[in-house]
Protein backbone atom coordinates (compact mmCIF):
# COMPACT_ATOMS: atom_id res chain seq x y z
CA UNK A 1 0.00 0.00 0.00
CA UNK A 2 1.41 3.38 -0.99
CA UNK A 3 1.35 6.31 1.38
CA UNK A 4 1.43 9.96 0.37
CA UNK A 5 3.91 11.96 2.40
CA UNK A 6 3.57 15.38 3.99
CA UNK A 7 5.98 18.10 2.95
CA UNK A 8 7.92 17.71 6.20
CA UNK A 9 8.86 14.08 6.67
CA UNK A 10 9.99 13.03 10.13
CA UNK A 11 11.19 9.60 11.20
CA UNK A 12 11.87 9.06 14.89
CA UNK A 13 14.38 6.53 16.10
CA UNK A 14 12.60 4.02 18.32
CA UNK A 15 15.29 3.54 20.90
CA UNK A 16 16.25 4.78 24.32
CA UNK A 17 16.51 8.28 22.88
CA UNK A 18 13.08 8.44 21.25
CA UNK A 19 13.33 12.20 20.74
CA UNK A 20 16.02 11.79 18.07
CA UNK A 21 14.63 11.95 14.55
CA UNK A 22 15.49 12.81 10.97
CA UNK A 23 13.61 15.66 9.34
CA UNK A 24 13.41 16.14 5.58
CA UNK A 25 11.77 19.53 4.98
CA UNK A 26 12.47 19.59 1.21
CA UNK A 27 11.13 16.11 0.53
CA UNK A 28 9.84 16.01 -3.09
CA UNK A 29 6.13 16.75 -3.18
CA UNK A 30 3.90 13.84 -4.18
CA UNK A 31 6.48 11.07 -3.87
CA UNK A 32 5.09 7.80 -2.47
CA UNK A 33 6.43 4.92 -0.39
CA UNK A 34 7.38 1.95 -2.58
CA UNK A 35 9.14 -0.25 -0.02
CA UNK A 36 9.49 -0.51 3.76
CA UNK A 37 11.16 -2.85 6.22
CA UNK A 38 11.17 -2.43 10.01
CA UNK A 39 13.64 -3.66 12.60
CA UNK A 40 17.15 -2.81 13.78
CA UNK A 41 17.90 -1.92 10.15
CA UNK A 42 14.91 0.08 8.98
CA UNK A 43 14.61 0.87 5.26
CA UNK A 44 12.01 3.05 3.57
CA UNK A 45 12.11 3.87 -0.15
CA UNK A 46 10.11 6.52 -2.02
CA UNK A 47 9.60 7.29 -5.72
CA UNK A 48 7.59 9.73 -7.85
CA UNK A 49 3.96 8.78 -8.58
CA UNK A 50 3.67 6.01 -11.18
CA UNK A 51 7.03 4.44 -10.32
CA UNK A 52 7.25 1.22 -8.32
CA UNK A 53 9.89 -0.83 -6.51
CA UNK A 54 10.43 -2.66 -9.82
CA UNK A 55 10.34 0.15 -12.41
CA UNK A 56 11.68 3.20 -10.53
CA UNK A 57 13.77 5.76 -12.37
CA UNK A 58 14.32 8.00 -9.33
CA UNK A 59 14.11 7.05 -5.69
CA UNK A 60 14.96 8.22 -2.21
CA UNK A 61 16.10 5.65 0.31
CA UNK A 62 16.27 6.17 4.06
CA UNK A 63 18.13 3.55 6.06
CA UNK A 64 18.26 3.73 9.85
CA UNK A 65 20.74 1.45 11.62
CA UNK A 66 19.97 1.34 15.32
CA UNK A 67 23.06 -0.61 16.41
CA UNK A 68 25.72 0.89 14.13
CA UNK A 69 25.83 4.52 15.23
CA UNK A 70 29.53 4.17 16.10
CA UNK A 71 30.58 2.89 12.65
CA UNK A 72 33.17 5.24 11.06
CA UNK A 73 31.46 7.05 8.18
CA UNK A 74 34.35 6.53 5.75
CA UNK A 75 34.03 2.77 6.37
CA UNK A 76 30.41 2.94 5.22
CA UNK A 77 31.45 4.82 2.08
CA UNK A 78 34.18 2.28 1.29
CA UNK A 79 31.66 -0.57 1.68
CA UNK A 80 29.22 1.16 -0.67
CA UNK A 81 31.99 1.72 -3.25
CA UNK A 82 33.10 -1.93 -3.01
CA UNK A 83 29.53 -3.17 -3.53
CA UNK A 84 29.11 -0.84 -6.51
CA UNK A 85 32.45 -1.94 -7.99
CA UNK A 86 31.32 -5.59 -7.77
CA UNK A 87 27.88 -4.94 -9.28
CA UNK A 88 28.97 -2.60 -12.06
CA UNK A 89 31.12 -2.18 -15.11
CA UNK A 90 32.59 1.27 -14.54
CA UNK A 91 32.56 2.83 -11.07
CA UNK A 92 32.35 6.61 -10.71
CA UNK A 93 33.40 7.73 -7.24
CA UNK A 94 33.02 11.29 -5.98
CA UNK A 95 35.04 12.83 -3.19
CA UNK A 96 34.20 11.76 0.36
CA UNK A 97 33.28 14.83 2.41
CA UNK A 98 32.83 14.79 6.17
CA UNK A 99 31.92 17.33 8.80
CA UNK A 100 29.30 18.14 11.39
CA UNK A 101 25.60 18.58 10.65
CA UNK A 102 23.38 20.00 13.42
CA UNK A 103 25.92 18.81 16.02
CA UNK A 104 26.26 15.26 14.66
CA UNK A 105 29.11 13.75 12.60
CA UNK A 106 28.06 13.55 8.95
CA UNK A 107 29.38 12.68 5.52
CA UNK A 108 28.43 13.09 1.87
CA UNK A 109 29.54 11.22 -1.25
CA UNK A 110 28.48 10.34 -4.77
CA UNK A 111 28.77 6.97 -6.50
CA UNK A 112 28.03 6.14 -10.11
CA UNK A 113 27.61 2.85 -11.88
CA UNK A 114 28.17 3.22 -15.61
CA UNK A 115 26.46 -0.11 -16.32
CA UNK A 116 24.91 -2.47 -13.77
CA UNK A 117 25.82 -6.09 -14.59
CA UNK A 118 22.27 -7.31 -13.80
CA UNK A 119 19.99 -4.61 -15.23
CA UNK A 120 22.24 -3.16 -17.94
CA UNK A 121 21.24 0.31 -16.69
CA UNK A 122 23.36 3.08 -15.24
CA UNK A 123 22.87 4.38 -11.70
CA UNK A 124 23.96 7.48 -9.85
CA UNK A 125 23.64 7.96 -6.08
CA UNK A 126 24.05 11.01 -3.87
CA UNK A 127 24.34 9.92 -0.22
CA UNK A 128 24.28 11.78 3.09
CA UNK A 129 25.05 9.92 6.31
CA UNK A 130 24.51 11.26 9.83
CA UNK A 131 25.80 9.57 12.96
CA UNK A 132 23.13 10.28 15.55
CA UNK A 133 23.32 9.49 19.25
CA UNK A 134 21.00 6.49 18.91
CA UNK A 135 21.22 5.50 15.23
CA UNK A 136 23.10 5.87 11.96
CA UNK A 137 21.00 7.54 9.24
CA UNK A 138 21.76 6.95 5.55
CA UNK A 139 19.77 9.12 3.12
CA UNK A 140 20.29 8.51 -0.60
CA UNK A 141 18.81 9.88 -3.80
CA UNK A 142 19.34 7.52 -6.73
CA UNK A 143 18.72 7.83 -10.47
CA UNK A 144 18.47 4.86 -12.86
CA UNK A 145 19.52 5.96 -16.35
CA UNK A 146 20.64 4.38 -19.59
CA UNK A 147 24.17 2.98 -19.27
CA UNK A 148 26.80 5.70 -19.70
CA UNK A 149 30.51 6.19 -20.14
CA UNK A 150 32.87 9.14 -19.97
CA UNK A 151 30.02 11.54 -20.83
CA UNK A 152 28.35 10.77 -17.49
CA UNK A 153 24.71 10.06 -16.71
CA UNK A 154 21.83 11.86 -18.40
CA UNK A 155 20.48 13.64 -15.31
CA UNK A 156 19.17 17.19 -15.76
CA UNK A 157 21.21 19.71 -13.72
CA UNK A 158 18.05 21.02 -11.98
CA UNK A 159 17.35 17.50 -10.65
CA UNK A 160 20.85 17.29 -9.21
CA UNK A 161 20.46 20.74 -7.64
CA UNK A 162 17.11 19.72 -6.10
CA UNK A 163 18.64 16.48 -4.75
CA UNK A 164 21.56 18.34 -3.17
CA UNK A 165 19.15 20.88 -1.62
CA UNK A 166 17.00 18.02 -0.27
CA UNK A 167 19.98 16.20 1.24
CA UNK A 168 21.49 19.40 2.63
CA UNK A 169 18.23 20.47 4.30
CA UNK A 170 17.65 17.05 5.89
CA UNK A 171 18.95 16.87 9.46
CA UNK A 172 18.99 14.56 12.43
CA UNK A 173 17.73 16.42 15.45
CA UNK A 174 16.58 15.98 19.03
CA UNK A 175 13.50 17.90 20.16
CA UNK A 176 14.83 17.87 23.75
CA UNK A 177 18.33 19.16 22.97
CA UNK A 178 19.59 22.69 22.39
CA UNK A 179 22.76 21.15 20.90
CA UNK A 180 20.82 19.29 18.15
CA UNK A 181 17.63 21.36 17.67
CA UNK A 182 14.86 20.37 15.30
CA UNK A 183 13.88 22.82 12.54
CA UNK A 184 10.74 24.78 13.22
Amino acid sequence: MRKLLPLLVVLAATSAQAEEQITMPQFPKGWVEIFARQGDQEIVEYAPPGQTAENWQKKISLEVYRKLNNLPLDTLQRRAAAQTRTACTGLREGKFQSGVNNGYASAFWTLGCERDRTTGMGETRYTKVVQGASALYVLTQTWRTPAYGKEGPAIPPQEIEAAVAFLTSSVVCDATSAKNPCPK
